[in-house]
């Protein structure tokens, strides 16, 4: 589902205290109890790639989770407190922060008399209201002024945390955490701006297709997400591109700018890290590293030896 590679936005969404206005939007707590409380330990892909006394080790992220997953042990919380800097896909400084807020802002609305009712299907602009209406609230006079990509994050976020998923517990957010308290440098591969920039400038056509799609998944959320959520804690790379990347790949377009294009942009940063001499621990979306368009797969077409030691 989108939601899982826009860490940033979503970041931004969930930091207001999950119970936020923004702009007179309303995004809702998640039920009491609505998490498991069976402990599940997950396993999830690292890697590390090794080049003349440097090593950079390559995390794959869920950029939310259940607070019951345990995953920070062994290997992991290991490379990670051995290494120099934490690498994100971007650094949340207030800085950041104030940057999503106003992007939000100018790209988040339809102006004028434009709406989504011109841009989606009838059968799915009813199923956006339903959803809209259900997850936050939203009567239709505000529901059909959101664009279809921020609509797509609203509603995919809202479910999620109504299954039970912690903004607190994302990979990301907790390894910044940690790396805070021990003043561990933090440095991100791209700004906020870039980050946005591969979501919110697609043709409204595009923009519709992933709404629609989303709305779609929604009707089987919990099926999604547990599909997602397992395949990551399994660490299993085939399965992790034939759940989170092969159905990306059914919108080229979105698969292109939020998948290709990044990896292609952040690779000549990774490659310094490698050959800066440092332990660099890098975290990402565990999408971003799997598949043909990986960043694994990039980094191996280039000689360099990734092992996957996790």
């Amino acid at each position: 589902m989108i939601y899982t590679l826009i860490p940033q936005l979503s970041r931004y969404l969930l930091a207001k205290s999950i119970s936020i206005f923004l702009l007179g939007i309303i995004i809702l707590s998640p039920p009491a109890g609505a998490a498991d409380t069976e402990i599940v330990n997950a396993r999830p892909a690292l890697w590390q790639v090794t080049k003349a006394g440097g090593t950079v080790y390559l995390l794959g992220s869920f950029h939310i989770l259940p607070k019951n997953y345990q995953w920070y042990d062994g290997i992991i919380s290991r490379s990670f407190e051995g290494s120099d800097e934490l690498v994100m896909e971007t650094e949340m400084t207030p800085e950041a922060t104030a940057g999503i807020q106003a992007t939000v802002i100018n790209n988040a609305f339809f102006k004028d008399d434009d709406s989504l009712k011109n841009h989606l299907d009838e059968a799915h602009y009813a199923k956006m209201l339903g959803y809209a209406k259900k997850l936050m609230g939203m009567d239709e006079a505000m529901a059909k002024k959101s664009k279809p990509w921020f609509m797509a994050i609203q509603i995919s976020l809202v479910s999620a945390m109504t299954s039970g998923m912690d903004p607190n517990s994302g990979v990301d957010k907790f390894l910044e955490g940690q790396a805070k308290k021990v003043q561990k440098p933090i440095s991100g591969l791209e700004t906020p701006q870039e980050s946005m920039n591969a979501l919110i400038h697609h043709p409204m056509v595009v923009q519709a297709e992933m709404l629609s799609d989303t709305l779609d998944k929604l009707d089987d959320f919990k099926r999604y997400i547990t599909s997602y959520l397992e395949a990551w804690a399994s660490g299993d790379g085939d399965r992790m591109t034939k759940t989170m990347v092969e159905d990306m790949a059914d919108q080229p377009e979105m698969y292109q700018a939020l998948l290709v294009d990044r990896n292609k942009n952040w690779l000549p940063a990774i490659e310094d890290h490698i050959n800066s001499g440092k332990r660099i621990f890098i975290v990402v979306g565990a999408a971003h590293l799997v598949g043909k368009d990986g960043l694994v797969g990039m980094l191996q077409a280039k000689g360099y030896r990734v092992d996957k030691i996790q």
